[in-house]
């Protein structure tokens, strides 16, 4: 039965699941010149994840996928310098760690961003996808957000119609890049579905 969970409620031995980290540091392939490929990502945001920002769907103990979320500026990732350092050196590090937190700086503005949704490839196309968005939006229900942003490369005509069918509408594409905004408005009468809720 599928359920899913804060990050924050699992359990030291969960968070220190380097299969668990994997999943979620898959997230930011768009900034893959920066954070390398998912083993080079996972050694530099794996172990310092900020659980309190990501849900994740399970089914008994299988992790099936995650959404990520952005609110009161800290998203999933801590910005640290010293991992950048080790994994590039002083002078790499140094450009791709400013690079990343300019791109991490850049959605400060939102309010509530839902910053990344992946699902496994064997669950998909059952649900999980849609139950994240719902448990996200559950999520900004519950901090009292007005509506809910997300940023969808605009080749992913998959993921953009997965947010359209849970009412997120287009806003506008991000200046000099290859991203489309989306935003779904939030209010007293929104009820996310149940079966999205742990």
């Amino acid at each position: 039965m599928l359920r899913i969970v804060l990050g924050s409620t699992l359990t030291a031995a969960q968070t220190a699941d380097p299969g668990l980290q994997r999943l979620i540091t898959q997230g930011r392939g768009s900034l893959a010149v920066l954070l390398g490929d998912g083993a080079c990502r996972y050694r530099l945001l794996g172990k310092d994840l900020h659980w309190d920002r990501v849900l994740i769907a399970f089914d008994g103990e299988r992790a099936l996928g995650f959404a990520s979320f952005r609110y009161a500026r800290r998203g999933p990732f801590a910005l640290n310098w010293p991992p950048f350092r080790r994994e590039f050196g002083v002078l790499g590090g140094s450009w791709r760690f400013a690079g990343f937190c300019l791109s991490e700086w850049r959605e400060w503005h939102y309010p509530f961003l839902l910053y990344g949704l992946r699902v496994v490839k064997a669950a998909r196309n059952h649900g999980v996808g849609s139950a994240l968005v719902q448990a996200c939006c559950a999520e900004a229900l519950k901090h009292g957000v007005g509506a809910i942003d997300l940023e969808v490369p605009l080749g992913n005509t998959r993921a953009q119609q997965l947010y359209r069918k849970h009412g997120f509408v287009p806003r506008r594409r991000r200046w000099l890049a290859p991203l489309l905004g989306m935003r779904r408005a939030l209010g007293s009468g929104t009820r996310p579905s149940q079966s999205a809720t742990p």
